[in-house]
């Protein structure tokens, strides 16, 4: 199991280090077009689809890391067996709104193919589909390391 969460969380690390350089490139190819007076009407399009697809899936990898935000200073003072409780709530929470995000983004995705988008004039779909991929990417790392602690205690 945990090369699996291993694997998704370097594989949506990369990628999404991917998308934040295409998205510096894309912002600098802005700011040099405009310092010389031309006008390029897709870059802002761009910097906000890579934005959110490196985002969405660098998720899964801060998550493996540990990187993410927890309000954790008022568990430290409760018996083991709370935090443990604590632990399996917690996990329950993030998967149920994870499996929510996952659900409605893709039926987002799923109506979002026949519209296109006003700069790049691709599917709506495409920056959509960043929801449900980077929370599946998610809820497997997480459901990953919620078993590989159970193992292990």
């Amino acid at each position: 199991m945990r090369r699996v969460s291993k694997f998704i969380a370097l594989f949506s690390g990369i990628i999404s280090c991917i998308f934040l350089v295409i998205n510096i490139a894309d912002i600098l190819t802005g700011v040099i077009a405009r310092q010389y007076s031309a006008s390029v009407t897709w870059t802002e399009e761009l910097a906000r689809i890579s934005l959110v697809w490196c985002v969405m899936l660098g998720a899964s990898a801060a998550f493996y890391e540990g990187d993410n935000m927890t309000v954790d200073f008022m568990l430290k003072l409760f018996p083991e067996r709370i935090k443990k409780f604590c632990g399996i709530l917690s996990f329950m929470v993030e998967s149920l709104v994870l499996a929510v995000l996952i659900y409605y983004g893709y039926l987002n995705v799923m109506g979002g193919w026949t519209m296109k988008t006003m700069a790049l004039h691709i599917p709506r779909a495409v920056p959509l589909m960043s929801v449900p991929v980077g929370m599946s990417f998610l809820l497997t790392v997480l459901i990953m390391r919620f078993f590989e602690r159970k193992c292990t205690e």
